[in-house]
């Protein structure tokens, strides 16, 4: 099997920004399909699939960040601002197979919200209105600080891992509310004595990933209502280290379909009772899958 990059310098420019929210949204998706594709067919190469067709992967000076039109460096211009996981299986840009300039990424253990990280939302949202169309919160699968959360809440006079730093006590402070609200939504939804089951720790985590990354949307939507940059979109999605696919739900249809049931990323909430549904709906597909 080969895997080749490919550069035609007689092919035309074709990157247009997209105009509104809902092309950037597509853009992503799309993107994070081929990004799905590409790793799919590599995998069945892997186990023995028979595969004689070259990967093509196009490239062009533009997607490089090679200025072309003029000397320095190129006008700062992303279509997406994404707050993400600093974890280093989760590439943000690789994910969504976007090229140099596309996207605006702040990193910080856990996705969660604090100073520095406003401090760079507001910047981007303040300084680069003229080209965001969309904000996008991305947990991850077995994230290492929602486990300390959910830890902590399961056995709190275990505190020896965490008491002594005060950085990590920040983050578990900041996540605790989604594995209690996660705790709340799984007694509601399961039967009494539920946390007695051997799967219990294991479905806490995964729906609080979901429902931290989701309190985390709604709280930027509201920030971002406080700003200058009222058509951004924000909106929402879990990376799942096993199958490599990004949801909005845990396990919710095909990883190829590109729609509210499979890959994709939903609209932060927009008041406490939707959210309080949406754990709900989460909380009845993690015990669907841990605790059936």
């Amino acid at each position: 099997m080969d895997l080749i990059y490919r550069y035609d310098p007689f092919a035309p420019l074709k990157w247009q920004p997209p105009t509104d929210a809902d092309e950037a949204l597509q853009l992503l998706l799309e993107g994070h399909c081929r990004f799905v594709d590409f790793v799919g067919r590599m995998r069945q190469h892997l186990m023995g699939g028979s595969s004689t067709e070259p990967m093509i992967v196009p490239l062009d000076p533009v997607s490089l960040g090679l200025p072309l039109w003029h000397e320095g460096s190129p006008t700062q211009m992303p279509f997406a601002l994404v707050l993400g996981c600093s974890d280093a299986r989760v590439p943000v840009e690789r994910v969504f197979d976007q090229a140099f300039n596309n996207l605006f990424v702040v990193r910080i253990a856990g996705n969660v919200l604090g100073t520095e990280c406003l401090g760079s939302f507001d910047f981007a949202v303040r300084r680069l209105a003229s080209s965001l169309k969309l904000v996008v919160v991305l947990g991850h699968t077995s994230c290492g600080a929602v486990m300390a959360a959910v830890d902590t809440y399961l056995d709190p006079l275990d505190y020896s891992g965490i008491a002594c730093t005060h950085a990590l006590r920040s983050l578990v402070d900041r996540i605790m509310i989604s594995v209690r609200v996660a705790a709340k939504a799984l007694e509601r939804v399961c039967p009494p004595g539920i946390k007695r089951h051997d799967q219990y720790r294991t479905a806490l985590i995964e729906a609080a990933v979901y429902l931290n990354s989701a309190i985390t949307a709604f709280d930027l939507r509201r920030q971002l209502e406080a700003t200058a940059l009222p058509t951004a979109r924000v909106v929402f999605g879990v990376y799942d280290l096993d199958t490599l696919v990004v949801r909005g739900m845990p396990e919710a249809g095909s990883a190829h379909a590109v729609d509210g049931h499979g890959l994709s990323l939903l609209a932060a909430p927009e008041t406490a009772e939707y959210f309080d549904q949406l754990s709900v709906s989460i909380a009845e597909a993690v015990a669907r899958k841990h605790l059936a």
